[in-house]
């Protein structure tokens, strides 16, 4: 059974939604509505680890792997064994890992995969060429195999998501979901398309159409794949927080809200929506948890809900809005996830797949704590529901003390000066802003004192960033692969789509040869 665009109108106009709203998202998305999918919720990292391991043991043409995060640890030498498995047995299997996000692989966990047989490849590295493209990362978290099953969310291939809290009990909180159906063939495209920046592209028959797969379920479903510079998931939010009707929750790790999108959600909340934000109590950036808090208080004047997840991290990037419009996937609400990186998510159209979201959603709730505004009316602060338990602090400051994670070492910074560790958050607050206001201090005392200390570094990027532009500018193209090659031999043949004639010297000379072997100059 195959899909078609009757199929689409009709999958469309079955969501409880008006239809100008359905338009709407359609166009910013950039991507086509999907019918007959089946979705498999995939909750936290065990069970998500072995839906696709299960799946990469089981690929019998291809096994496409996109992750931000790597790790050669336990479980990342799991993924190893069972994608190199694949390769001895003569299936295509190829990975994309991000410089960034993987720097501290050793460089032989990559050199024994590659041994293996497997194609393995890195997003974006950083280069003298284009040093201002490093900021790109991909952000993505992907799996797909033979065109018939994919998986995206949040899970990064490490042992932290591994991971369980001796204290509170609760998990290293995140979200995946698996997909089959004619959605796999647009994942499946998504990673062709940044597979493609890294060398050769993927062969025509590693790239599924949606016209040949067949309908596995009744979720309608769409992919929003995120590249550098688009900003379709921002776009998408900005309209669905203009129609939502009722409710809108959201769950995210870094929340470094832009402020286009901070307006959006008050004006929503203002509107009489139920607007929900949950976050970790303990970010493994403990700089981006204190910065994320320093934003709660605007965000709690306006009637928004914020619940802090009491477990070792709430690492899930999900959204679900009156029900039936739900998001699973990469992107973080902050500039890198919404503007500047790779990403991607799937947003499914669906009263019951939202219900399992919001069911999902509410558990979590229960394993949080609300912050809201308390104390004298001139004097509010935001302020946790209930106190922290003895357990919640112990293990609160046994993720500050002991992540995992490569990027947490530069956070915990901040988490020695007990950026984190307030049962309110009015310390919190006071926290960052005197850190800014003192960072701010600092630098222009510097710079009035010792101008030459800050010229020089901005002048030496300044020349690097100038330099880099103007050679990639003046640089002259690499010709096209697919343009026959040159033969002067043949002067009035068809040289692509332009008729190649010989410089004139070239002309003069067989003239002379002609006109020497007796021949016409204008043959008939």
């Amino acid at each position: 059974m195959q899909a078609s665009p009757s199929d689409v109108h009709d999958a469309e106009l079955a969501i409880p939604h008006e239809a100008g709203l359905a338009r709407a998202l359609r166009r910013v998305s950039g991507s086509q509505l999907r019918p007959g999918n089946r979705l498999t919720l995939l909750q936290n990292g065990p069970d998500t680890f072995d839906d696709w391991i299960a799946s990469i043991s089981r690929a019998r043409r291809w096994v496409h792997l996109e992750n931000y995060i790597f790790k050669s640890d336990h479980i990342g030498r799991r993924f190893a064994d069972a994608l190199a498995e694949r390769a001895a047995a003569g299936v295509q299997v190829r990975v994309l890992y991000d410089w960034y996000g993987s720097w501290d692989v050793p460089g032989r966990f990559w050199q024994d995969l590659r041994r293996a047989g497997v194609d393995v490849r890195v997003a974006n590295p950083l280069g003298v060429g284009a040093p201002l493209h490093a900021v790109s990362r991909d952000h993505r978290k992907l799996v797909a195999v033979d065109g018939e099953y994919a998986s995206v969310g949040g899970v990064c291939i490490a042992d932290p998501w591994l991971q369980r809290s001796p204290m509170t009990g609760l998990p290293y909180r995140d979200t995946a979901v698996g997909v089959t159906g004619p959605a796999v063939a647009d994942l499946e495209h998504a990673f062709a398309a940044i597979w493609a920046t890294t060398g050769s592209p993927l062969p025509d028959e590693e790239l599924p159409t949606t016209a040949e797969m067949l309908l596995t379920g009744s979720t309608a479903a769409r992919v929003m794949a995120e590249e550098p510079g688009r900003q379709r998931m921002l776009r998408m939010l900005q309209v669905l927080l203009a129609g939502v009707e009722k409710r809108i929750w959201i769950a995210d790790a870094y929340f470094l809200i832009l402020p286009i999108l901070r307006e959006a959600l008050i004006a929503a909340a203002r509107d009489g929506i139920d607007v929900r934000i949950l976050l970790p109590a303990t970010n493994d950036l403990p700089v981006v948890g204190a910065l994320s808090r320093w934003g709660y208080r605007p965000l709690l004047d306006a009637g928004i809900r914020i619940w802090e997840y009491a477990g070792l991290m709430m690492h899930a990037k999900t959204t679900i809005a009156d029900g039936w419009w739900a998001r699973i996937g990469s992107t973080n609400l902050n500039v890198t996830g919404l503007v500047t990186n790779w990403e991607i998510n799937l947003v499914a159209e669906d009263a019951a797949f939202g219900a399992a979201m919001e069911a999902m959603y509410l558990q979590d709730l229960a394993d949080a704590r609300e912050i809201r505004l308390g104390g004298p009316r001139r004097h509010t602060r935001a302020i946790p529901v209930r106190p922290e338990t003895r357990a919640e602090r112990r293990a609160r400051k046994e993720v500050q003390h002991g992540s995992a994670s490569s990027s947490a070492r530069v956070g915990r910074i901040s988490a020695a000066l007990g950026a984190a560790g307030s049962s309110t958050l009015e310390h919190q607050e006071r926290l960052v802003g005197a850190a800014i206001g003192g960072t701010l201090l600092v630098t222009s005392l510097i710079t009035a004192r010792f101008p030459r200390l800050i010229a020089w570094p901005l002048a030496t990027i300044g020349l690097a960033a100038g330099g880099t532009t103007l050679v990639r500018a003046l640089r002259a193209p690499v010709p096209s692969p697919h343009v026959p090659p040159r033969r002067p031999s043949q002067p009035g043949r068809w040289r692509g789509t332009r008729r190649y004639r010989p410089a004139p010297g070239r002309r003069l000379g067989r003239l002379r040869k002609r006109r020497k072997d007796g021949r016409s100059a204008n043959p008939a």
